[in-house]
């Protein structure tokens, strides 16, 4: 067998699919969608959830930057540049 099938309970599918992904195979079900995912990919797909949310929390408690700050960044920027001419 190698497509899935449905079944009366659910969706079959082949072992042949699922055994790359090694002995650590997570399965989760959301919504209309069934992820089928190495406990590495796993880690890593929690962990750049974990720094999305935050850099978002950040930006929310962050303030805007005045046209006044970036002109001086700016104008740092330039000087360091032209002192390495």
């Amino acid at each position: 067998m190698s497509t899935p099938r449905p079944t009366k309970d659910g969706l079959l599918i082949p072992a042949g699919w699922i055994k790359p992904l090694g002995k650590g195979v997570r399965v989760m079900h959301t919504d209309n969608v069934v992820l089928i995912e190495s406990k590495r990919r796993e880690v890593a797909r929690k962990r750049l959830a974990r720094m999305v949310r935050k850099l978002r929390r950040i930006g929310k408690e962050a303030r805007p930057i005045r046209p006044s700050e970036i002109e001086a960044l700016v104008d740092e920027v330039r000087q360091a540049r032209a002192g390495h001419r």
